[in-house]
């Protein structure tokens, strides 16, 4: 599978800010990577001096019929299922880091992106999956 890498510099944070610094940066190269418009969303760090942009969706409720006549209220929640998925990146990220030293931590953190294409063969009979970065 073809890969490219970047590398950002090593960062060095307290134990406090190490989940929103994450989270700043997993959302926003969400965002920027997003396949198709979304709309952008503001949020402003506590820990730091910063404001980063994520994918806003709406999350209330919308309405849809079951069929007999009567109305179903659910909820729609892209950006609670975006923000569980990032979150639990994070929890795995954080029970994988190392101790270097007295109360020093270290890490790395890769992500990837690639695309699913289905190829099928032998007269349609065969299906196999590739990636493609």
């Amino acid at each position: 599978m073809n890969c490219r890498e970047h590398h950002i510099p090593e960062l060095e944070l307290a134990t406090g800010q190490v989940r929103e610094a994450l989270q700043a940066i997993l959302h926003t190269i969400l965002f920027i990577r997003s396949p198709g418009p979304v709309a952008p969303r503001d949020v402003h760090c506590e820990g730091f001096d910063l404001t980063y942009t994520r994918i806003a969706t709406n999350d209330g409720s919308s309405i849809r019929s079951d069929g007999g006549g009567r109305s179903i209220s659910r909820s729609i929640s892209i950006e609670n299922d975006l923000d569980k998925k990032v979150d639990d990146a994070i929890e795995v990220f954080l029970r994988s880091l190392t101790q270097i030293g007295p109360e020093l931590l270290s890490g790395c953190l890769t992500l990837g992106f690639f695309e699913r294409r289905a190829t099928r063969q032998l007269f349609g009979l065969v299906s196999h999956e590739e990636r493609v970065v």
